[in-house]
């Protein structure tokens, strides 16, 4: 469940800890919620982008905030 205390951040899906996992990205991105991995602590919301614009990054955070969220690992 969303808390406090965790860590969220919103990357691309072409980065070191989330490269494996195009396709699950791309299908949770379709079906209306954001994919995300743990990594270092915190969770990445990842967005099928290669660059990352405002709307891009409000959008990932929206899905996390309403508990849109498929996590892969």
């Amino acid at each position: 469940m969303n808390t406090l205390e965790e860590q969220v951040d919103v990357t691309t899906w072409d980065g070191d800890a989330t490269a494996a996992y195009h396709d699950e990205v791309w299908s949770a991105w379709l079906h209306g919620s954001v994919a995300a991995v743990h990594d270092a602590g915190r969770l990445l919301l990842l967005v099928p982008v290669a660059i990352l614009t405002p709307a891009a990054i409000a959008l990932a955070l929206r899905l996390y905030k309403v508990g849109a969220v498929t996590v892969l690992d």
